[in-house]
């Protein structure tokens, strides 16, 4: 699932460029924060978790963590920096999470983070995600595809078109793969952001009375070019 990525206008002559470095286990922490950030007010983190912005932003924050620990495997992690800014010191404006063709499901964070995330979320919220997680796995495609798990810019640092060069990014390594592509998003006024990238609405569906629009994009075969992301694992 996306979280809010919305207003990505791109404005070249009012930012710095965008840097993305690979996501070390030292640097989840910034991310995690980044992420709960991005995602607290999210129609569907409101409608599994509710209360206030406090509380959102707590209870996403120990999601966050889990979500990154069980992300160590998968074959693309980013963060986004300002060009010009050292990557050990400055705050993150950008993470994106996302699996290669063949890497969907997702296996579990180890169990000492899911105790973590149980005790700061509390069983009834994990049972809600649970559910979540299952109903959006019976949509998912079952052929190969490469998976946008979680893409996000911090709230400080959107319309400079961050989310625009990170998505960008992970789909040059996409295309040089030739691979097709899928997401999830619950925001309306982030389908014409994912179409104009070449995703089209596969489908749509609904869990605890919100909508959800499923994703997906053609394969895009290309060849390699200079400057273009090195696919690691």
């Amino acid at each position: 699932m996306d979280p809010r990525v919305a207003g990505e206008m791109h404005d070249a002559g009012s930012r710095r460029p965008l840097q993305t470095h690979l996501l070390t286990p030292e640097r989840e922490p910034e991310a995690a924060l980044l992420l709960a950030r991005a995602f607290r007010d999210n129609p569907i983190n409101c409608a599994v978790i509710g209360g206030d912005e406090r509380r959102r932003l707590r209870v996403n924050g120990y999601g966050m963590e889990a979500a990154l620990a069980a992300s160590r495997r998968f074959s693309y992690r980013r963060l986004g920096v300002e060009e010009g800014k050292s990557q050990g010191n400055s705050d993150p404006c950008g993470v994106l999470l996302a699996l290669e063709a063949g890497g969907y499901p997702v296996a579990a964070p180890p169990l000492r983070v899911q105790l973590r995330c149980l005790l700061g979320q509390g069983f009834r919220v994990m049972l809600r995600f649970g559910e979540l997680y299952r109903v959006l796995d019976e949509r998912h495609p079952k052929g190969p595809h490469a998976y946008l798990s979680l893409i996000a810019t911090a709230p400080e640092s959107r319309g400079r078109g961050y989310g625009r060069d990170l998505l960008g990014a992970w789909l040059r390594d996409v295309d040089a793969q030739g691979w097709e592509s899928y997401l999830e998003t619950d925001r309306r006024e982030l389908l014409g952001f994912y179409q104009s990238a070449g995703f089209e609405v596969a489908g749509e569906l609904r869990a605890f009375g919100t909508p959800i629009w499923c994703m997906h994009r053609p394969a895009h075969p290309r060849k390699r070019q200079a400057g273009d992301e090195i696919h690691v694992r």
